[in-house]
């Protein structure tokens, strides 16, 4: 891999965190914008990048968005039903605005529409699936921070961070990394402190938390009891439902 520049080492913690969710691989096909990003292609023809470049565009995101004085300025979109919960933790983490359902258009461009808002800088999981967000913020001057996979389109774009992000836990994990760098270097919590957090940023659906539900069931008392106090999210996912 490339030799690092940057100002800040990566946590040997969340280089494991972006191999373990296969964040590091991309797709096929490689438009030319994205070829600096690629390190190799493996023989089945998926791309993989370089960690050290995505590192470097993490910190370059996360500099943009800690040098903003106000974050609920700031507005996170993922137009991926599971970027949902990765775009809300992250809003969460870092206390901007979260935008998970329909884009409506207008929404930057038009102040009639409802719920039309003025973002200083917008992060979005695809400027693919989020192509209409990414047209928007550039009418209106608004700094577009992408996570972009090898096929991506750059245009309008103005921090891409390459990174696997037609995956749920690859999303997930990119989200938790930027949230920690932006925490990091406003708060200067550590970087690589309670990584199991990163669990918090996947989605889930509810067929894998009932397939976990039921193997806790047969578990020995001792499992089977702990499991009960710990519900598998499937607290939260009720709650998302009702808010639905």
């Amino acid at each position: 891999m490339a030799k690092s520049k940057a100002s800040i080492p990566v946590p040997e913690a969340f280089v494991q965190l972006l191999l373990a969710t296969h964040t590091h691989l991309g797709g096929n096909k490689i438009t030319n914008s994205m070829k600096p990003y690629v390190f190799a292609q493996r023989k089945d023809g998926i791309s993989i990048f370089d960690i050290e470049l995505s590192w470097e565009k993490f910190i370059l995101a996360a500099r943009a968005i800690a040098g903003l004085d106000y974050p609920e300025t700031i507005c996170a979109i993922s137009g991926k039903a599971f970027g949902r919960k990765p775009v809300l933790k992250f809003a969460e983490a870092i206390q901007c605005k979260p935008i998970t359902s329909r884009f409506v258009p207008g929404t930057f461009t038009n102040s009639s529409v409802r719920g039309s808002i003025e973002p200083r800088l917008i992060v979005i999981s695809d400027p693919v699936v989020d192509k209409q967000a990414v047209n928007e913020a550039s009418m209106v001057n608004c700094p577009v921070i992408a996570f972009c996979n090898t096929d991506a389109s750059l245009a309008n774009v103005d921090i891409a961070i390459p990174v696997n992000n037609r995956s749920p836990k690859a999303i997930g994990a990119a989200f938790f990394i930027l949230s920690r760098l932006v925490n990091y270097m406003k708060n200067g919590t550590p970087l690589d402190d309670q990584m199991k957090h990163a669990e918090l940023f996947f989605f889930r659906d509810h067929l894998e938390l009932e397939k976990l539900y039921e193997e806790s069931q047969n578990a020995p008392a001792p499992l089977r009891a702990q499991a009960e106090e710990a519900d598998f999210g499937r607290r939260e996912v009720e709650a998302d439902s009702q808010e639905w």
